[in-house]
């Protein structure tokens, strides 16, 4: 009996105690082939090891092609023949699209919202490597393998993408001579892109490049946003090559400037022109 009256007296307490411990282990336990989540067969992952249940095919959207960035200067006929092979799904707020050693089986672009590619070490440090956005193309190295991916992409919003198969996205760039010529140019932009961040990574400060990551998620963010960029503090830091401490001790010298202001994890450009300049200083 007295035993009885310790267990429901003590247990809530030591129960409430660890909860945080024990959560903890069970979001980050490692995973061979996952990085920072767990496996659920019966359903997607997300970053945080939230369960997403697969999607079920009432919420493949049927959508124009003809609105889409990437699709909307070609001709009406390569949009119709293209239109065979893509079909188009909604993601939730960060709800993983691939992980790390997925078979690299489809070829995405973004229609709606924001998405994160990052890679990350055995250690746990992330590296963003791109933040791409209505128009952009991402999973393309599904041209030239049929292997598995290397990084894992992040809804950052709501997203809707449109999708195609690896092999039909093959045999769409062989016989559709403006979708060959679209992704060479959006590839070459993005290698020009990759040589600009790798200059500034050896060359700039981290306020520098603080800024400079800033304005560029600015300047492409929808402008019904007014300036406002939906990023925390960690994100930042992994987008520039960063620590988070130095990226935040960064960030308030911006907002005691009055070049920025921060709030529910969301940057607000208030001063382009500023941030702009702290940018280009050395």
């Amino acid at each position: 009996m007295q035993r009885m009256q310790f267990m429901c007296v003590y247990c809530p307490f030591w129960l409430f105690a660890f909860k945080p411990l024990r959560s903890g282990w069970l979001k980050w336990r490692k995973v061979p082939g996952d990085t920072k989540c767990d496996i659920n067969t019966d359903g997607e992952r997300d970053a945080r090891g939230k369960r997403h249940m697969p999607m079920e095919k009432h919420l493949k959207l049927a959508l124009s092609l003809n609105e889409e960035p990437f699709f909307r200067t070609m001709n009406s006929a390569t949009v119709a023949r293209i239109a065979n092979y893509v079909y188009h799904r909604e993601y939730e707020p960060r709800q993983i699209i691939f992980f790390p050693d997925d078979v690299s089986d489809h070829v995405y672009w973004v229609r709606e919202g924001r998405v994160k590619i990052t890679r990350a070490s055995d250690e746990g440090r992330e590296l963003a490597m791109q933040h791409l956005f209505p128009g952009d193309i991402f999973g393309e190295a599904c041209l030239v393998e049929k292997g598995k991916r290397e990084a894992y992409a992040e809804a950052m919003t709501g997203a809707v993408l449109c999708l195609m198969r690896a092999d039909d996205f093959r045999r769409v760039v062989a016989q559709e001579h403006e979708v060959t010529l679209m992704l060479a140019k959006i590839l070459c932009r993005r290698v020009v892109e990759v040589e600009h961040v790798l200059s500034e990574t050896v060359f700039k400060t981290v306020r520098s490049r603080v800024a400079s990551g800033l304005l560029r998620l600015y300047h492409r963010s929808p402008k019904t946003d007014r300036g406002a960029i939906r990023i925390t503090h960690q994100e930042i830091a992994s987008l520039v090559g960063s620590t988070r401490e130095t990226t935040t001790a960064v960030l308030h010298n911006l907002r005691e400037q009055g070049i920025l202001h921060m709030a529910n994890r969301r940057v607000i450009v208030l001063d382009p022109v500023a941030l702009e300049h702290a940018a280009r200083s050395s």
